[in-house]
C-alpha cells in the first residue's frame, strides 16, 4: 500500500511507445466504493490538457512510475462522464471528520492509504482527537471500519474506538490492546503492593528471636543481695 501524496508528480509512462506521457497531479475517489478510480494525469509541453487515466487502465505502480500499456489509456475528460461527476461531487477525504455512529469525533483525516494493485483504500491516517487526552501523535483506521465516505463527514462503526491503531515512532498499539495493558498494570500494582506488605509483616515477625519471646513470658526475678547477712543484734 502506499499513501495517497505518494502518487503526487509520479512520471506516467507508456510502455509500448517508451515515453512519459505526464505526471501524476491528484486522484479520483470513488467514496461509495472506496476505491481510486483514475488518475489525474498533467501532461508535458506548452500545452497541458489535463487528461485522466482509469485506474484500470494502470500497469503497475512503481517506487518511481507509473505504468500504462498505451499513451492513449490517457484520456480527455469528454470521454470519461463518471470521473467528471465524482470531481463534481467534490468529496474530499484528507480534512474530513472521522466520526462513529454514536457521535464519536475520532480525528480529522490527514491522508489514506491505497493499495497499489487494486486501488481499494486500505486505511485512514488521522490527527488522533480521540486519543489525545492519553497519547499524541497520529493513528490509523482500517477501512473496514469505515461505513460512508460523505461530503463532510468520515462515518465509521462504534468498533472501531477499540481498533485505531497509534502511529507514532514505528510503535503501534491498539486502543484496545492500550485500554487492556493499562488495566492489567494498574491491577497487577495493586497485587504486588499487598503481596509486599503481607511479606514485609511476616519479615518482622521472623526478626523475632526466640530468646525475646521466652523474655517476656517469665516474670523478673528480684536482685540477689551481696552484703553481710543482717546482724541479729539490729
Amino acid at each position: 500500500m502506499r499513501k495517497s501524496k505518494k502518487f503526487l508528480s509520479m512520471p506516467v509512462i507508456g510502455l509500448q511507445e517508451g515515453r512519459q506521457i505526464g505526471s501524476v497531479k491528484g486522484l479520483v475517489v470513488d467514496p461509495s466504493l472506496k476505491q481510486v478510480v483514475a488518475l489525474i494525469i498533467e501532461q508535458k509541453g506548452w500545452f497541458k490538457e489535463q487528461k485522466y487515466v482509469d485506474f484500470n487502465k494502470v500497469k503497475s505502480v512503481g517506487e518511481d512510475a507509473v505504468t500504462i500499456d498505451q499513451t492513449s489509456s490517457a484520456e480527455r475528460g469528454s470521454s470519461l462522464p463518471n470521473i467528471i461527476k465524482l470531481l463534481k461531487d467534490n468529496i474530499e477525504i484528507i480534512g474530513a471528520r472521522i466520526v462513529t455512529e454514536n457521535g464519536t469525533l475520532l480525528g480529522y483525516a490527514d491522508e489514506y492509504y491505497v493499495d497499489m494493485a487494486s486501488g481499494q483504500l486500505v486505511g485512514l491516517e488521522f490527527t488522533d482527537k480521540f486519543l489525545s487526552s492519553v497519547m499524541h501523535g497520529k493513528a490509523f483506521l482500517d477501512t473496514n471500519y469505515v461505513n460512508t465516505i460523505g461530503k463532510d463527514v468520515i462515518v465509521c462503526a462504534d468498533e472501531a474506538t477499540d481498533n485505531v491503531i497509534k502511529i507514532e515512532g514505528g510503535i503501534q498499539e491498539t486502543m484496545k490492546s492500550f485500554k487492556d495493558s493499562t488495566s492489567y498494570i494498574w491491577d497487577n500494582t495493586v497485587q504486588k503492593t499487598r503481596n509486599f506488605s503481607t511479606s514485609l509483616n511476616k519479615s518482622l515477625g521472623k526478626s523475632k528471636s526466640p530468646k525475646d519471646s521466652k523474655q517476656k513470658e517469665e516474670p523478673a526475678q528480684p536482685d540477689e543481695y551481696t552484703g553481710k547477712p543482717p546482724s541479729s543484734e539490729d
